[in-house]
């Protein structure tokens, strides 16, 4: 395997941030578009963002992701429950732990959004093979996995 290039690396950090941008964008979009929808502040989108994508996790996940405060992990898990974005569920192996989830209010109105990421899925595949789709996603999701790990480790250095 070849070593990446000053430009390869330069359009491969460019496209990681493009691709945030282009979600952000997406959401602004769509919740622009639908007045009816309460648009959630940028710090519920990160909060339901890994909710979602751990299916689920606790307060003091949420402390210990974000580097925050169980006091303001509280105060923003309450207005999101007042809003309908999350719900809490006793943990069936241990009933003092409480898992955050999803509302069905929240998974129903995300449905837009996974739609479109379905649809974007289906048109590109026709321009890539099963195996390369396969490969962008997982060096999508490495990319990711080492970002935040250099974040902690250096963290604890310091």
């Amino acid at each position: 395997m070849e070593p990446m290039t000053e430009s390869s690396e330069m359009d491969f950090r460019q496209s990681l941030f493009t691709s945030y941008a282009n979600i952000a964008i997406m959401e602004m979009k769509l919740y622009n578009s639908n007045s009816t929808r309460l648009r959630p502040s940028h710090k519920e989108t990160l909060y339901l963002y890994t909710i979602w994508s751990k299916n689920g996790c606790t307060a003091s996940d949420l402390v210990e992701l974000f580097d925050s405060s169980k006091a303001l992990v509280s105060q923003t898990i309450l207005g999101m429950e007042e809003k309908g974005y999350i719900v809490r569920e006793r943990d069936p192996k241990d009933n003092r732990r409480q898992i955050i989830r999803l509302s069905p209010q929240r998974l129903e109105e995300s449905k837009v959004e996974m739609n479109i990421i379905e649809r974007a899925i289906r048109q590109i595949s026709k321009d890539y093979s099963e195996e390369e789709i396969a490969k962008a996603s997982e060096i999508m999701t490495r990319l990711t996995d080492t970002m935040v790990n250099i974040v902690i480790n250096d963290a604890k250095k310091h």
